[in-house]
């Protein structure tokens, strides 16, 4: 295989990863309507820790960094914790 036919492989997984990444934030505004609708606060630390203990582990399983996952996921929570406070109107506020 080529170097450009592989470049173009990984373009395509970057594109579905971005299209994964778009359907999580999807989710995460329907959680905000569910956490509106109960009261709940946007942040919630224990259900951080199980999607940051589960991510890792998997990563393990699946033989790559863990420690990168990780901080991947860090990302995409903090994403989406964002995204419910755009969806419940409190703008940028922690």
């Amino acid at each position: 295989m080529s170097l450009d036919a592989v470049r173009n492989e990984i373009r395509e997984v970057d594109e579905k990863i971005i299209d994964l990444i778009a359907e999580r934030q999807r989710l995460a505004a329907e959680i905000a309507r569910i956490k509106q609708e109960n009261g709940l606060p946007i942040h919630d630390g224990p259900q951080r820790k199980v999607v940051l203990d589960r991510v890792f582990t998997y990563a393990v399983e699946s033989r790559i960094d863990p420690i990168s996952v990780r901080r991947i996921f860090e990302i995409l929570i903090d994403m989406s914790e964002e995204r419910q406070r755009e969806c419940s109107g409190d703008g940028n506020l922690p």
